[in-house]
């Protein structure tokens, strides 16, 4: 045997996702008896209605084919289509809609159908730091488009007029981290820039149906040109089947669905057909976004108490994002005395903004009344004497 050393490529030299750390460093206490409050994790903890379930039941007795088209079955993309129709008036043709493992795959799959390596894509922070790393895992050139200093917790998308030389923008509506719901007249002139200045919009939806105030407005109801993410992991409370779905421009289908054959041959198939079922449950799902509601505002007059602790609320998906500044210690530092000294966890900011990041924490409010509760009673007295 030679002594070759195999080293990594650099493009696989992406950071950590930190929040999943923090879920294996308290899993582990979880395990040796602390008590823990999750408010890390962005996932649904209500169960997945009965309706999916009894599906799933049914089609474990069939024998399915075991793999499906590449593009997913026909009945669930003429289902999203027709989700399309009532909820936003929008035509969507089935052959544009393809069916992904996760949102992942498909951030994945339009990345590489979109842009070149070296190409210049854009993201507004605070955002979502998958986006970055698949980015820059493709050897594409990430431009990070950071919020004012008097502003550090909200986007502010007129920033884009300074970067008229992109190739492409992701945003996200409603936002991870920060809950931030763009106005339509926001929407309609994102897409309007995007499209005069030839940048290729890609919009994650995935926390579409989760908002507070008045429902978002899809960005293909400005026009076709613009990829569209979305999953059944979040309002329609299905995490952990992976099973999202992608909107693709007509003129980038072909290349679309031969990366999608080759990448990843096809997504699971009791995933598909059990989803079918989701669009029969949308009052139930709807119900939920209630229970969200609720636990925000709780949450919002409790941390309210807490002095020298700063906060908006937020319009849509299920988070806080607050402002820690004032306590004079790095948010990843403050995560972890949390941790050890509560066994509340709520994720640093580092991984969705890495100019202001240090300042501020996550906390998400989609668990159940009774932890949330007690978490937060535990999170206010630690603060109280801090």
């Amino acid at each position: 045997m030679n002594n070759k050393f195999y080293f990594p490529s650099t493009r696989s030299n992406v950071d950590s996702f930190y929040v999943m750390s923090l879920l294996s460093k308290a899993s582990i206490l979880e395990k040796k008896g602390k008590e823990i409050f999750h408010f890390e994790l962005g996932e649904p903890k209500v169960s997945t209605p009965g309706p999916i379930i009894n599906e799933i039941k049914k089609l474990l007795k069939l024998n399915l084919p075991g793999y499906t088209p590449s593009n997913g079955i026909e009945k669930l993309r003429s289902k999203i289509s027709k989700f399309y129709f009532s909820k936003y008036k929008v035509d969507v043709n089935p052959n544009q809609i393809f069916i992904t493992n996760g949102s992942s795959g498909a951030f994945l799959l339009s990345f590489i159908t979109a842009f070149d390596s070296g190409k210049k894509v854009g993201i507004f922070s605070p955002v979502y730091p998958a986006y970055r790393n698949i980015l820059k895992s493709l050897n594409i050139e990430v431009v990070e488009i950071y919020p004012s200093d008097k502003k550090k917790d909200l986007i502010d998308l007129k920033k884009i007029e300074n970067y008229k030389n992109l190739d492409g923008l992701v945003i996200s509506n409603p936002n991870n981290p920060n809950g931030q719901v763009f106005l339509q007249s926001e929407l309609k002139y994102i897409y309007n820039f995007c499209k005069k200045n030839k940048i290729i919009l890609i919009v994650d939806e995935i926390y579409h149906g989760i908002e507070y105030d008045k429902l978002s407005k899809s960005i293909l109801n400005f026009g076709s040109n613009a990829f569209v993410i979305n999953s059944f992991s979040k309002y329609f409370c299905m995490p952990g089947w992976r099973l999202g779905w992608a909107v693709v421009p007509t003129n980038l289908q072909n290349n679309f669905l031969k990366l999608s054959q080759n990448l990843f041959i096809s997504t699971g198939n009791i995933s598909q057909y059990s989803a079918l079922k989701a669009f029969d449950c949308i009052d139930y799902f709807d119900k939920i976004v209630g229970s969200y509601k609720e636990n925000k505002q709780y949450i919002s007059g409790e941390l309210k108490k807490i002095k020298n602790l700063q906060f908006r609320e937020p319009k849509g998906a299920f988070y806080f994002y607050l402002n820690t500044e004032k306590f004079g210690i790095k948010s990843s530092d403050l995560s972890n005395k949390l941790l050890m000294q509560t066994g509340v966890v709520l994720t640093p900011g580092n991984d969705f903004d890495k100019k202001y990041g240090s300042d501020f924490l996550r906390l998400a409010f989609s668990g159940k009344k009774k932890n949330i509760i007690n978490g937060i009673k535990k999170l206010v007295n630690w603060f109280e004497n801090y």
